[in-house]
């Protein structure tokens, strides 16, 4: 139904009916408070203002402040929702594989799929490249190395804009000739220190941006390490 029919399906009132209509039924606001509480009723007091006016004004105001601030919870519960969806949907792929080469190809394609990142890179302490050139080395790539710099020296996840240099030190963006990756989530790997980084890239600049909360990236993180322990064994990633 458009707007217009909705229009001509409701009842045309005038106020003599209204006025009638709520003199026959005079218990009308006890079933419909929200009602009483929107309308509007002047006390002649002149220029002051009346204390049933102040309370009234006082309670709508009281009103809007919790309904907006209910709005808001619903909001987040509903990001939390999704976000323990997201995180069921990542150990399900973790703990499914059976090799690492298929554990990185098929969380690459989880996070391009369900969390809008473009291109995921883990690097791990060590000269030898692992799973089949998926897991790469670091100590053996200085470029690499210093566009993880920061994380390593943190130890937590890390949010924000992705330069040039460390996009084509990580994803060798020039040589396939794709634009730069602009954003970036850098989260260390390790259950004692920081022993590697997962990083996960996006074109879009305000994909990650510095006030992103890092407790679902602290959680990849882990759950990240423990497959990969599994996986190589705990003295690759200790």
């Amino acid at each position: 139904m458009n707007e217009a029919e909705k229009q001509t399906s409701t009842p045309q009132l005038d106020e003599a009916e209204i006025a009638a209509y709520l003199q026959a039924h005079p218990d009308f606001f006890d079933r419909y408070p929200a009602a009483l509480e929107a309308l509007h009723v002047a006390h002649d007091s002149g220029n002051a203002v009346s204390l049933i006016e102040r309370q009234v004004g006082v309670l709508r105001t009281h009103n809007r402040q919790l309904q907006s601030r209910f709005n808001e919870l619903i909001e987040t519960a509903r990001a939390n929702e999704q976000r323990v969806v997201q995180m069921n949907r990542l150990a399900k792929v973790l703990v499914e594989a059976e090799d690492a080469a298929t554990m990185v190809r098929e969380l690459d394609y989880c996070m391009q799929q369900h969390l809008d990142v473009d291109h995921i890179y883990i690097g791990l302490e060590g000269t030898t490249a692992h799973a089949d050139g998926e897991i790469h080395a670091l100590g053996s790539d200085a470029e690499a190395d210093r566009a993880l710099t920061n994380v390593f020296r943190r130890g937590k996840p890390i949010c924000g804009p992705l330069s040039a240099d460390q996009s084509e030190a990580l994803f060798a963006t020039d040589s396939h000739d794709v634009p730069a990756l602009a954003s970036a989530a850098m989260i260390p790997l390790g259950s004692r220190g920081v022993h590697g980084a997962l990083v996960l890239a996006s074109r879009r600049p305000q994909r990650f941006v510095p006030e992103v909360g890092t407790l679902f990236l602290e959680l990849m993180g882990e759950l990240v390490t423990a497959s990969l322990q599994r996986l190589l064994g705990p003295d690759v990633l200790p």
